[in-house]
């Protein structure tokens, strides 16, 4: 289980790795573009519409490339009060229930986002020479994303649920 949960991980983390990088990269595309839009606009009074939305469509794809990170590194805000007064295990038992559910919900969303996208495959953009597929698939390709990086948080967890000990830790034996 050990050996399975750090392949897992290790994959989870040479994804993590990409969403990384191309988020960072939209994000400094989309500052470059409203910038110039800004630029354009106190200069001349006029905008490039192309940019707005562009823009639109960079901003969802971040978003949900964003979410799968925040998963990746459970940066999401929690409330432990309660669980943290519990036992190792017990702790441990509810965060792999909550996050099997997460799971559950996650993939629910990218199907219901693959089919958003086909329904909007043939729309054009109102500007952009672009179908509107480009905006709709950010959403299930995200939430892909989410849902392998969800499930090594699953398997991570039920490994230390089995085990007593974080897969992610260097166990005694190993060093």
């Amino acid at each position: 289980m050990q050996k399975f949960a750090r392949a897992i991980s290790r994959v989870a983390a040479w994804l993590e790795q990409i969403v990384r990088v191309v988020s960072m990269l939209v994000v400094g595309f989309l500052i470059c573009m409203v910038f110039l839009q800004v630029a354009r606009r106190t200069l001349t009074g006029k905008s490039i519409i192309e940019i707005e939305e562009l823009s639109i469509v960079l901003a969802s794809w971040v978003a949900f490339l964003t979410i799968s990170y925040a998963v990746r590194k459970r940066v999401h805000v929690r409330i432990d009060v309660l669980t943290a007064k519990l036992p190792f295990r017990v702790q441990h038992v509810l965060e792999l229930l909550i996050q099997v559910a997460i799971f559950v919900m996650a993939i629910v969303l990218v199907v219901f986002g693959w089919q958003l996208a086909q329904n909007k495959m043939m729309v054009p953009m109102t500007v952009l020479p672009i179908n509107s597929i480009w905006w709709y698939i950010s959403y299930p390709v995200g939430m892909s994303f989410t849902c392998f990086f969800l499930f090594d948080n699953v398997v991570q967890e039920l490994a230390t649920v089995v085990t007593g000990q974080d897969p992610r830790e260097p166990s005694q034996e190993e060093g």
